[in-house]
């Protein structure tokens, strides 16, 4: 049988004073707490932020956390080679995050004439990726949107195809993953069946 009893406005449990163990227990949870905002924020939130301040590619970011990914929202400055500055700013995060999951996320500015030409430019991008032809596809891109009075300029490299327009005031960044298509796609659109 389990003794409780009150002495003296003090609830026991088996001679143990309930109210200082909950008391040690939550000043324990609230310094481990404290511990590891400290250590996240001095490990690598603050160089990362120190790191972004100082790079004159970017105007402004923002910094969020969902379920362990963070993001990374950057407004770039419209100057230098769209492709080198991404790879740049993309190795310092790898750099300072560690083994921390991050994505970057870029503010652009887009009109529709932007937009048409991004969503019509997709089947040329897909299509370099099953077949490899990226130079036919940069081109391609590039060749369509001088048509309509809109400079383009494709890069790539070996994890990414870069994409800047600029129509006037408005612009779009896109960042397209090489290595995010189905293993599985053919050439000629067989499904293989």
């Amino acid at each position: 049988m389990v003794a409780c009893a009150e002495r003296n406005g003090a609830m026991r449990w088996q001679g143990i004073k309930v109210h200082l163990v909950a008391v040690s227990m939550l000043v324990a949870l609230a310094t481990f707490l404290g511990a590891q905002w400290l250590y996240t924020s001095l490990n690598f939130e603050q160089p990362l932020k120190k790191k972004l301040d100082n790079n004159h590619y970017v105007n402004n970011y923002q910094i969020t956390e969902d379920a362990g990914v963070y993001t990374i929202t950057l407004t770039l400055r419209n100057n230098g080679d769209f492709a080198d500055i991404y790879r740049q700013i993309d190795e310092q995060l790898r750099s300072i995050m560690g083994g921390r999951k991050y994505a970057i996320e870029l503010v652009d500015r887009p009109n529709d004439r932007l937009n048409a030409l991004y969503n019509r430019g997709q089947f040329a991008i897909h299509e370099a990726m099953v077949r490899g032809n990226f130079r036919d596809m940069a081109d391609y891109l590039n060749g369509y949107a001088g048509e309509v009075g809109v400079q383009s300029k494709v890069y790539i490299d070996s994890d990414n195809i870069y994409w800047y327009m600029q129509d006037g005031a408005y612009y779009l960044y896109a960042v397209l993953p090489r290595g995010a298509w189905p293993e599985n796609a053919q050439e000629g659109g067989s499904s293989g069946a």
